[in-house]
């Protein structure tokens, strides 16, 4: 922690210089101006790539080279929306407009999108023994926090930073993980170590012991102890290893080799006196005596000591003295037991580095007496870094030829940085955590070492606020509050930023927001910002690494891990021989339905049986290779993996459960990757450039639909030439069925790259069109919706911008139409599809016969549908009733069909309101329709898909029990003595100041529909966030959705998967559907067969 930075950091240089020559180049990126545009706009500009070429050329033309400054000041980028002028580094422009200029051309995202499925489709599972295990624990890593850390590291090596790979990001499998502990909504870092290492969800505070053992009740840990993978692994000989950057006694590696009702108890110090004499025994006397570790590497000094020690390193530091009562120095315990077996001591980088891994078997080095130091503030000739001491302990390790089992753990830097609030130091911990990643793959060889990259909780960071391409990841967005101050990008739900003078947020540009030890602003003052409550990812590859697959609860770890060495309790597991297949009869299988019982979960049995329950169910998938004849794209605007898991807990709790152990039907869904969303000229992206990039197969530039990023913003001139085709429209050329369904208009950003073309999302009727736009022939997007592509079922809202602006709307009569040119879209729509019905409420929808209509088209609102909590049930049918009628109808085709899905004017709408009730009631629904969607179809012939184009800055997290309602107050109130809400924004219309302080809220006040949650920052609509966001899929094909893949990935699949352009030569064959139903052919051969003996038949 900060605390452990010696005073005054004489060691540690903080000038830009040094922190280049260590490594970071870009962490200080010059902040965005918000002056005037740098170049003079005197002709219409062309794109991203035109403006960058301009503006180095400019600058070469006044003697400067490309990509330098001539005059001493920072090149300019003038973005594409005016208000996003942005100054960055001379070499970082220069890479934004390399990268601009390529990603400009379709073929860049087609030609990188056919690379990466014919990756996929030669990716085959490695269905045999692991040699070696290597799981790497970022402590605190949640998906928002991976998504910056990638943008990060890009612009530390002189790029964007959005377009960049990690280590991680490259492992071929990937799956959710459900984090709750037994008796907490939002887990700390021991029960969640004891899931991931033991296979047994436990109590938070806990460490090693199943949930029967009760926080600090010594009694209670003897005969509730269970083993982790670690110790199993040491039982089968393998050698055995800890790395990590906090203390070796923190909660992480301490559940992989103790049992201890408090992951306090670090030392006997720690200990109440009344543990001790009931025989508990601390955690540093059990990393000496539980299990013979073979490498120890971390912090912790002070406690394997006697109190008044004196550190070697600092030994006039009375703090840092040792720390036992017991007055035994266990580092000499250690090594004493390993006489005779080349053990090492190590306390100093220099002895460290002399460390001759050949003669070396064992291997205990202590770098600080508590936690280590951060990476940015680490002493580079003092401490070795966590890639330094990965390297040492594979090479120790590796010696031994049973394999080995190594637990890396990036702690006190990743976790601990979002406890402080401090957004950088976080982040450059996932860095250095993803090189020590990278350098393990560099060490190891996949073919038999099994390495799995995990978190163990996340945190209320968040990230979004309209930012341009390659926007400093510490740096402004682009717009000010609306209290008329910058913000940072980065924002915190709750922590120790919250700070406000005279009654007003602090003015942020009043102190250095780049510098190591800012702390991002939030909305509620805590001393310490808290854990996230929302699922975090797991990337794996190697032996067995196909296990990792959909949503799983985090004990799962555990048993894949075990099953794949071959340590107990799956000592029938899968042979040594790569590629000679894999043992499925490993398990006596007991199939079980488990309900939501903390006494239940107690028992170890419970998620043992639970693990093997769903390692049996991936060890028996297997990829359905053949063509998907349907194709459903289901998409939750703005649904991100926070999102995705609080709707999980109100599904549960609106059933009358906990919350946190329910499924949806999406989590069901047996293969997930995650999408990168940003767009070509922003880093915070739009549902507009999203939708162009899963739906037609290449990004985009923000606000832009259904063309290239050659195509600027509201310039219509640039559209002709530039239009993108969308998989809706190449299924229809092929001769299927296709559909749209929005609870938005139709005419909606998202439905519309189905089937639309134009400059700017906003054209929705050619009332939006500006003169420019008129001129230049450009049509509006309710025009396209009717003449662009032949849709057979369009339901949703978006009357108003199909009729005339004469025409009074049927069910408010007081508006009207909103179209200039006096067409009335519908009847023109239905003069030129046959069969074909227009319904504008429930009753008439209600009254539709699928089976006599080919074509429908319903439209329930003027414009966006109402909320699910708002709805008019004798008025609008929900998503749930369209989704199921287009699919009836659309399933008529012999050929198949294609339908989108999204609910927009929900999850969206209601995030941007800072409602988190109205959002989350939306995920719900939505889940709900994808659950009948599956029942209406087979998952045999259909392909299935919900994915999410973007996030949002929505976070939950603080202080919550097991069952905790999502949408509740924490259990515990903030420092400036009020309660707070676990859910809370990091931007939006929450914020509100009353007489100077928070407002107030209670039960009452945050379970209103209506309630704003608060946030870090007065925005009158709450921004999207720029992570990651989550696919999830089944049926044919769906294996190909793996790994972390660019969003425009997402088309390629679902046109490969359906042979359609560009891949009609995909060779993929059709289900045989003999074994379901005999044809009508093969039942008149058996006639013919049986006919000649019909007469002796009947005779008998």
């Amino acid at each position: 922690s900060r605390a452990e930075i010696p005073p005054g950091r004489t060691d540690v240089s903080s000038d830009a210089s040094s922190r280049t020559a260590a490594g970071f180049p870009f962490l200080r990126s010059e902040p965005m101006s918000c002056r005037g545009p740098p170049f003079q706009q005197s002709r219409p500009l062309k794109g991203p790539g035109w403006r960058c070429a301009e503006a180095l050329s400019s600058r070469a033309a006044q003697g400067g080279a490309p990509g330098s400054n001539a005059d001493g000041t920072a090149l300019r980028l003038w973005m594409v929306r005016a208000s996003a002028q942005v100054s960055y580094p001379a070499a970082l422009l220069w890479s934004i407009c390399v990268v601009v200029d390529q990603e400009q051309d379709p073929s860049y995202w087609n030609t990188q999108a056919r690379a990466t499925l014919q990756a996929a489709l030669k990716l085959r599972p490695q269905a045999h023994r692991a040699k070696n295990i290597i799981l790497f624990l970022g402590d605190g890593m949640g998906v928002s926090t991976v998504s910056a850390a990638r943008i990060l590291r890009g612009q530390m090596e002189g790029h964007p930073g959005e377009e960049t790979v990690l280590a991680m990001d490259s492992f071929p499998y990937l799956a959710l993980s459900k984090t709750y502990s037994v008796d907490k909504q939002v887990a700390d870092s021991a029960s969640t170590a004891t899931a991931y290492h033991c296979g047994v969800k436990a109590n938070s505070k806990t460490v090693g012991l199943s949930a029967a053992s009760s926080p600090y009740e010594c009694n209670t840990t003897f005969g509730n102890e269970v083993s982790s993978v670690l110790h199993r692994a040491k039982a089968q000989g393998k050698s055995v290893g800890i790395v990590t950057t906090t203390r070796v006694q923190h909660a992480s590696p301490a559940a992989a080799y103790a049992h201890s009702v408090s992951r306090s108890w670090y030392s006997d110090a720690d200990m109440p006196s009344s543990a001790r004499r009931e025989g508990c025994t601390d955690i540093a006397m059990q990393l000496v005596s539980n299990t013979d570790i073979d490498v120890i590497l971390g912090g912790g000094r002070m406690y394997m000591t006697p109190k008044g020690t004196p550190d070697p390193e600092y030994p006039s530091s009375n703090s840092r003295q040792g720390h036992r009562k017991d007055k035994k120095n266990l580092v000499d315990v250690w090594l004493k037991a390993r006489q005779g077996k080349n053990a090492q001591y190590v306390w100093h980088k220099e002895q460290f580095d002399a460390v001759d891994v050949k003669s070396t078997d064992r291997l205990m080095g202590l770098f600080e007496p508590k936690d280590m130091r951060f990476e940015l503030f680490r002493n580079r000739t003092r401490d070795p870094s966590i890639v330094d001491m990965t390297e040492k302990a594979i090479r120790i390790l590796s010696k031994n030829p049973k394999g080995f089992f190594l637990f890396v753990e990036d702690k006190g830097r990743i976790d601990h940085g979002h406890h402080d609030g401090i957004a950088k130091l976080a982040l450059t911990e996932v860095v250095m955590f993803d090189r020590a990643v990278q350098r393990a793959s560099q060490l190891t060889d996949e073919s038999d070492t099994l390495t799995v990259v995990t978190a163990d909780h996340s945190h209320v960071f968040t990230f979004g606020g309209n930012t341009p391409r390659g926007n400093p990841i510490f740096g402004l967005a682009p717009k000010k509050a609306d209290d008329m101050m910058p913000f940072t990008s980065i924002l915190y739900a709750n922590g120790p930023g919250y700070m406000h003078v005279n009654g007003t947020r602090g003015n942020i540009t009043s102190v250095d927001y780049l510098d190591e030890e800012y702390m991002q602003q939030a909305a509620v003052p805590l001393d310490s910002e808290t854990h996230g409550g929302e699922d975090v990812a797991i990337y794996a590859k190697g032996p067995m690494a196909h296990l990792f697959h959909g949503v799983k609860e985090q004990n799962y770890v555990a048993h894949v891990l075990a099953y794949a060495a071959c340590l107990e309790p799956y000592t029938d597991c899968p042979p040594n021989t790569p590629g000679s297949g894999s043992c499925l009869d490993y398990i006596g299988y007991v199939s079980r339905t488990h309900s939501c019982s903390t006494e239940e979960e107690q028992d170890p049995s419970f998620w043992n049986v639970k693990g093997q329950e769903a390692l049996r169910v991936a060890l028996d998938l297997k990829p359905n290779v053949h063509r998907a004849k349907n194709l459903i794209l289901f998409l939750g605007d703005g649904m991100g993996v926070t999102t995705v898991t609080a709707a999980r807990i109100l599904k549960g709790q609106m059933a009358g459960k906990s919350g946190e152990e329910t499924t949806l039907k999406m989590d069901t869904f047996p293969y997930v990757a995650l999408s990168k969303t940003y767009n070509v000229d922003q880093q915070m992206p739009d549902s507009a450039g999203t939708g162009t990039a899963y739906m037609c197969g290449v990004k985009a530039n923000y606000g832009t639909l259904g063309v290239s990023a050659a195509v600027k913003r509201s310039d219509c001139k640039m559209t002709k030439g530039k239009e993108v085709e969308s998989v809706l429209h190449r299924a229809r050329k092929a001769g299927k069925s296709v559909g749209i369904v929005s609870t938005a208009r139709v005419q909606h950003a998202s439905p519309a790259a189905g089937y639309a073309h134009v400059a700017d999302r906003n054209w929705y009727s050619d009332a939006d069109l500006p003169a420019d736009a008129v001129n230049g022939g450009c049509r509006d997007i309710a025009y396209q919706l009717i003449h662009n592509t032949d849709i057979n079922v369009i339901l949703g809202g978006g009357r108003a911008y199909m009729l005339p602006k004469e025409t009074n709307d049927p069910e408010y009569s007081s508006r009207t139409g909103e179209r200039l040119d006096k067409r009335n879209l519908i009847t023109e729509w239905l003069s030129m599809k046959p069969n074909s019905r227009y319904v504008w409420n429930k009753a008439e929808f209600d009254a539709v016969k699928d089976w006599e209509t080919d074509y429908l088209m319903g439209l329930f609102e003027p414009k966006d549908t109402r909320y699910e909590l708002d709805r008019n049930n004798t008025m609008d049918p929900s998503l749930t009733e369209m989704v199921e009628k287009a699919i009836k109808i659309l399933k008529k085709n012999p050929e198949g069909f294609y339908l989108f899905v999204e609910d927009k004017g929900r999850i969206d709408h209601g995030h941007h309101d800072s409602k988190a009730k109205y959002a989350l009631t939306e995920a719900v629904e939505f889940d709900r329709a994808i659950e009948r969607a599956t029942e209406l179809t087979s998952e045999l012939d259909t392909l299935f898909v919900a994915t999410a184009d973007h996030s949002h800055v929505f976070s939950f997290g603080g202080h919550s029990p097991r069952g905790n309602p999502v949408l509740g107050l924490s259990s515990r109130i903030a420092e400036d003595l009020k309660p707070f809400t676990t859910a809370l924004y990091g931007n939006g219309p929450g914020y509100k100041v009353i007489n100077g302080s928070r407002e107030e809220v209670n039960s009452t006040v945050a379970g209103s529909n209506d309630y704003m949650q608060q946030s870090a920052v007065p925005l009158d609509s709450e921004t999207h966030g720029s992570e990651d966001v989550v696919i999830f899929a089944k049926g044919p094909m769906a294996h190909l959705f793996h790994s972390v893949q660019e969003q425009s990935y997402i088309a390629h699949v679902m046109a490969y998967a359906a042979c359609i352009e560009p891949y009609t030569d995909c060779l993929l064959p059709l289900r045989d559907n003999s074994q379901a139903a005999p044809s009508l052919s093969k039942l008149f051969v058996i006639l013919l067969g049986i006919l000649p003996a019909l007469p002796s038949l009947l005779l008998t």
